[in-house]
C-alpha cells in the first residue's frame, strides 16, 4: 500500500493540536491555600469583616496588657543571671548535613532518615493536611474539649495552631512548609470553635509594635553612634535651660501710638 504524501496546503487545513497551558506548582499551592481559607471564613457568619474585628480587638488587648505590664528589670538582679554564653555551653553544636549521614530507620529497606521528618511525607497538600487535623478534632470529643479548655485558660489560638501543625511535621505527615502554611487557617478554626461554644479566647501570642519609641532609638544610638548620642544629649540639656533664661529677661514696654506722637 502506497502512502500518500500530504502537501503544505493540505497541512494548513488540518487543525493544529491545542497545547494545554501548564499550571505551576505555585499556582496549585495558592489554589489549595485559598480553598482552606475559604473553609475557615465560612465558619464566621459575617465572614472576613468579623474576623478583622476579632483581630483588631485581640491586638488592642495585647497592647493594653503590655502597657500595664510590670517592668521585669526592676524585679531581677542582672548580677544573679548567668550570661547567655554560659547557659548554652552544654549544648553540642550540630554538623551541617549530619541528618543525611545518620542511621536509617530501616537499613534493609533503605528507609531514609532515623526520624519521621527525614523520610518523604505522607501528605503532600495543605488541603489534605488541614482536613486531617480538623477531622481528627471533630471526630474526637476529647481533643476538641482539650482545645477549648486551653483557650479558656488563656492559651492563644496561635500557640495551639503552631503546636498542631508542627507536630504533624515531626510525625512525618507533611513538610515544614505545609506546617507553616497551616498556622493561620488552624488558628481561626480554633477561634471559630471557641465562638460556637461561648468560650473566651485569645488569638495571637503577641503583636508587632507599629512604631519604635524615641527612647528605644536613643538606646540603640548610645551603643552604635555614641558621638551623635552625646550631641543630642548636649542639645537637650541646652534646651531644658532655655525657659529659665527667657523668664529672667525683661519684657520690653511698648508705648501707645499717642505716646509716640507726643515725643
Amino acid at each position: 500500500m502506497v502512502e500518500q504524501e500530504m502537501s503544505f496546503l493540505e497541512m494548513e487545513n488540518e487543525e493544529a493540536p491545542v497545547m494545554q497551558e501548564e499550571i505551576s506548582n505555585e499556582q496549585i499551592g495558592i489554589g489549595q491555600y485559598s480553598q482552606v481559607l475559604k473553609k475557615v471564613v465560612n465558619r464566621f457568619p459575617r465572614g472576613i469583616p468579623e474576623i478583622m474585628e476579632l483581630i483588631e480587638k485581640d491586638e488592642q488587648d495585647i497592647r493594653n496588657f503590655k502597657e500595664n505590664e510590670t517592668e521585669l528589670d526592676n524585679i531581677f538582679n542582672e548580677d544573679d543571671i548567668e550570661s547567655p554564653e554560659n547557659l548554652t555551653n552544654f549544648l553540642p553544636a550540630s554538623v551541617p548535613g549530619e541528618s543525611l549521614t545518620g542511621d536509617m530507620l530501616d537499613p534493609k529497606k533503605g528507609t531514609l532518615g532515623k526520624y519521621p521528618w527525614e523520610s518523604p511525607p505522607e501528605i503532600n497538600t495543605i488541603t489534605e493536611a488541614f482536613d486531617t487535623i480538623v477531622n481528627n478534632k471533630n471526630n474526637n470529643n476529647s481533643i476538641k474539649n482539650n482545645i477549648l479548655k486551653l483557650l479558656e485558660g488563656g492559651v492563644p489560638a496561635e500557640t495551639l495552631a503552631r503546636t498542631a501543625s508542627f507536630k504533624g511535621f515531626l510525625d512525618g505527615l507533611w513538610t515544614v512548609d505545609i506546617s507553616e502554611l497551616l498556622n493561620i487557617p488552624l488558628m481561626f478554626e480554633f477561634v471559630a470553635d471557641a465562638k460556637d461554644s461561648g468560650t473566651d479566647f485569645k488569638i495571637f501570642n503577641d503583636v508587632e509594635e507599629d512604631n519604635i519609641s524615641d527612647e528605644s532609638v536613643l538606646n540603640i544610638m548610645k551603643d552604635f553612634n555614641p558621638d551623635k548620642y552625646e550631641t543630642i544629649q548636649r542639645e537637650a540639656d541646652i534646651m531644658s535651660k532655655m525657659p529659665d533664661k527667657i523668664d529672667m529677661m525683661e519684657e520690653p514696654v511698648m508705648g501707645s501710638f499717642l505716646d509716640m506722637e507726643s515725643n
